[in-house]
């Protein structure tokens, strides 16, 4: 078991002391946490969790991102399966042995399980809108049923991820450019190429303890990964190069629609730092005058659609810095439908 956290002690202990009530013999498995860096005394509390398994943490000396620590506890895991899992997710009892025994049954593939929200979460206007979110994402991701509870799917997330661990001898780790996000879309490319398969296991849900789950968070979250989106578009350009978040945030191009035009030239007006706080403000009067939920969700998809094109420019600035514009432009699409 392989957990990254940064900054969220008391999410994680919560997942420490799930984890420490299993239904297999403690003896049989261990939990590795990796403090990327965490100014909150995160390494110093986490030592001195009393679980029935080993527990080994281990401290990043600064913050290096998702990859770099999944990358540190992948180094030091001794186990034949790996189970990767978010510091804020709490598992049921079976989780472990409900995994162990997905792999089992389905040589050659990896097994994603599924997230549940808090109910104090989806009581507010706007977690209901993330719940939503998570349950169309996963709807989407799955194809063909293969038993009960379990599907084959497109992609995997690395939040509730286990997989065979002499797997990564073929594909390699994450690649540690990706700091928050990305790095298991990333990684699933090179699962696929050399024949790995996934799969969703519906039983292996965990409640998702968020602790970013309101509105301003959420916004300030699409930073650093829609940043990560960027560069994940661009590396995997032959693939992604004009998926739709590439299409509506990439640098404007003659090549691009009257319409498409436009809206890169609205938001590049409206995600001035500013005018988004002035819109989160909005947000927030219109959620306390209560008005329909069809009304917020379309609120919400606007002020995170700015926020996102903002990440976006943050990738965009991180490419330009590492590589030479004009090796920029050659990679990226030159044309983009409207």
């Amino acid at each position: 078991m392989i957990i990254t956290t940064y900054n969220r002690r008391d999410a994680l202990i919560e997942t420490l002391v799930a984890l420490g009530n299993q239904t297999i013999a403690a003896d049989s498995y261990e939990v590795i946490v990796v403090d990327d860096g965490s100014p909150d005394r995160t390494f110093e509390v986490a030592s001195l969790v009393d679980l029935p398994c080993r527990l080994n943490v281990l401290r990043q000396p600064r913050n290096l991102g998702i990859s770099a620590g999944r990358n540190l506890g992948i180094g030091n895991a001794e186990g034949r399966y790996l189970i990767l899992l978010s510091d804020d997710l709490i598992v049921p009892d079976n989780f472990i042995s409900t995994h162990v025994e997905t792999l089992e049954a389905y040589p050659g593939c990896w097994v994603v399980g599924g997230i549940r929200q808090l109910d104090s979460v989806t009581d507010t206007p706007f977690g209901r809108y993330l719940d939503q979110l998570e349950k169309n994402w996963e709807e989407a991701r799955k194809s063909a049923p293969l038993a009960d509870n379990i599907w084959e799917m497109s992609w995997p997330t690395a939040r509730n991820l286990s997989l065979p661990a002499r797997d990564l001898r073929r594909t390699g780790v994450f690649d540690e450019q990706f700091r928050t996000s990305c790095e298991d879309q990333d990684l699933a490319h090179e699962a696929r190429a050399v024949g790995i398969r996934f799969l969703y296991n519906s039983k292996i849900t965990c409640l998702h303890n968020d602790q970013v789950a309101d509105f301003r968070s959420y916004c300030r979250a699409q930073l650093p990964r829609t940043r990560d989106t960027a560069l994940f578009c661009n590396k995997r350009a032959d693939v992604h190069g004009q998926a739709p978040i590439a299409r509506l945030n990439g640098p404007m191009s003659i090549h691009d629609g009257p319409a498409l035009l436009i809206k890169k030239m609205v938001k590049r007006v409206l995600a001035y730092g500013p005018i988004c706080k002035l819109a989160e403000e909005a947000v927030s009067i219109v959620e306390q005058i209560r008005l329909p939920q069809p009304v917020l969700c379309r609120m919400y998809r606007l002020v995170i659609g700015l926020y996102i094109f903002r990440g976006w420019r943050l990738g965009l600035k991180a490419l330009e810095e590492k590589t030479p514009l004009n090796d920029i432009n050659a990679s990226w699409p030159s044309r983009v439908e409207p």
